[in-house]
């Protein structure tokens, strides 16, 4: 399917700029043929439907079924990464120093630099987008090794309010062209498909940064959907008003004075060992695909045990009574638990049935599965025992703490690389609110903050930075950043607060004790 389509966009770029991609972008495709099996198969994981699972047959009798672990894997990560989340968008505050109305002491205020609509604005669309699909949209993230997260504008009518929406492209739909020297994205394609009874269209949406400008190119496709093949295919190119939900769509856009294509690519930080030399991003369980396949096998193996030892009597034909009904068909009296439990067979001898009772060998299955499990917790850079069985190692609280680090430092890594795509997410809201007058200008802050039980051991970390503040070698402006998520300028600001209660409370004390003493 990747190559397919691939080569529809290499024809839509050359059409644009009058030469193969290749010559015009001197470039090798970072889709590269490796990457797109891959992406393919993790996709497939992800589903329950890997390659390996399969039902018996005459020609092989093994039954192997799935654990669905690379599902549970990936929302494990990003139930851990998103569970206390927080972000928001606030206004841009500054610095205004006055005297403090109660102590008439000097004071520090943070106040918004500027109107505050656009802040507002934007927060209010990215709390109804962003943080409501943020764990879900992460999960397929982390399964297929990245996502793009798209805004766009819909448009208000009969009075209702426009508003910014998000569009989730999973890395299967999502062909990246180019990058520059530090690695950002400058040149993209997008693929959505409509399927309907008898076609399927398709439209093929490319962006392209050069210098300051934005250029997007809209073209949609029509194919066959009555095999496999058409359905892969981009088809025949069709005017983009044939299709009702992308009639509105300017077949060719540009947008100047931005730094960066409009949309944000969030990328797994796991080093890519199927394409050394892609930027793309990985699956996050890429490096255990033969390890849940193992696990898959041995779980299977297991049912199988379970499933072949069941007790059963081999019975013979002549002693089971057997009747016959109206139509003639002959049956035996055996209700339908001891049609399972008795098997007709001619035994050959005088003896009329034999037991089947065989020891199951359920112990040694089950260690060597937690094995597998083990090593795939390691090398997915997950805590034992959030898929093994954790009571097989009895260990001390900082044995169980030295193996969490791993998980947490890899939590913190995602972490980072969601807060960087987010922050791509806010500039283009930005963008769209003022090329289409959303809100009046305005500047703002986004601040984040996660949950710090699932990052760090809390209380170890809180008594390393508060050494590291009462040796001067950290402020307490950073260690309330840290502490409670805030921006610097909040923190700075509720700092200033503190410092005149507390000068105002000390100089309360100073007057009762001076009255008390003028009292006496």
């Amino acid at each position: 399917m990747f190559s397919r389509i691939w080569q529809k966009i290499k024809e839509l770029i050359e059409k644009l700029t009058g030469k193969t991609i290749e010559r015009a972008l001197n470039i090798k495709p970072t889709v590269s043929n490796a990457m797109a099996e891959a992406i393919e198969l993790w996709g497939e994981m992800y589903t329950n439907t890997p390659p390996w699972k399969k039902e018996p047959s005459l020609a092989d009798p093994v039954r192997v079924t799935t654990l669905g672990l690379p599902a549970f894997i990936a929302s494990e990560k990003a139930r851990m990464c998103t569970l206390e989340m927080k972000s928001e968008i606030t206004g841009r505050m500054k610095e205004i120093e006055e005297i403090d109305a109660i102590t008439g002491l000097p004071v520090t205020e943070n106040r918004a630099d500027g109107s505050t609509e656009r802040a507002e604005f934007l927060n209010e669309q990215y709390q109804q987008t962003i943080m409501r699909d943020i764990r879900r949209q992460l999960e397929y993230g982390l399964a297929k090794g990245g996502l793009v997260i798209k805004p766009y504008v819909i448009q208000g009518e009969n009075g209702s309010e426009s508003r910014i929406v998000m569009d989730y492209i999973q890395a299967d739909d999502f062909f990246p062209i180019s990058f520059d020297a530090s690695g950002r994205m400058t040149e993209a394609a997008f693929v959505q498909k409509i399927t309907s009874k008898d076609y399927t269209y398709s439209r093929l949406e490319y962006h392209k940064l050069d210098g300051t400008t934005v250029t997007v190119v809209n073209k949609a496709y029509r194919s066959n959907t009555d095999t496999a093949h058409n359905r892969d295919e981009l088809g025949i190119e069709i005017p983009l008003s044939a299709i009702p939900e992308w009639a509105g769509i300017e077949p060719e856009t540009q947008i100047n004075n931005v730094d960066r294509l409009l949309f944000a690519y969030f990328k797994t930080p796991v080093a890519n060992t199927i394409d050394t030399y892609s930027p793309l991003g990985v699956s996050v369980y890429s490096r255990a695909k033969d390890l849940i396949k193992d696990a898959d096998e041995q779980y299977s193996r297991l049912l199988w045990e379970f499933e072949g030892s069941e007790l059963a009597i081999d019975i013979d034909r002549d002693a089971l009574n057997e009747g016959e009904d109206y139509n003639g068909n002959r049956y035996n009296f055996a209700d339908k638990h001891q049609a399972r439990l008795y098997r007709k067979v001619d035994l050959g001898d005088e003896n009329t049935y034999n037991v089947f009772s065989p020891a199951i060998r359920d112990a040694s299955l089950i260690n060597g599965l937690n094995e597998i499990l083990k090593k795939i917790e390691d090398t997915c850079e997950m805590a034992r025992g959030t898929i093994s069985d954790p009571n097989q190692d009895a260990r001390t609280a900082t044995e169980i703490a030295v193996l969490k680090q791993r998980s947490y430092a890899a939590n913190a890594q995602i972490q980072e690389a969601l807060e960087n795509a987010l922050r791509d997410v806010v500039y283009v809201m930005d963008v769209y609110a003022t090329l289409y007058n959303l809100a009046p200008a305005g500047e703002y802050d986004v601040s984040f903050e996660w949950d710090d039980s699932i990052q760090v051991d809390k209380e170890s970390e809180m008594t390393k930075r508060l050494t590291l503040v009462q040796s001067g070698l950290s402020s307490k402006v950073e260690f309330r950043m840290w502490y409670f998520g805030e921006t610097e300028e909040q923190a700075l600001h509720a700092l200033s607060k503190i410092q005149a209660y507390n000068s105002y409370e000390a100089q309360n004390a100073i007057d009762n004790e001076y009255a008390e003493r003028e009292s006496n």
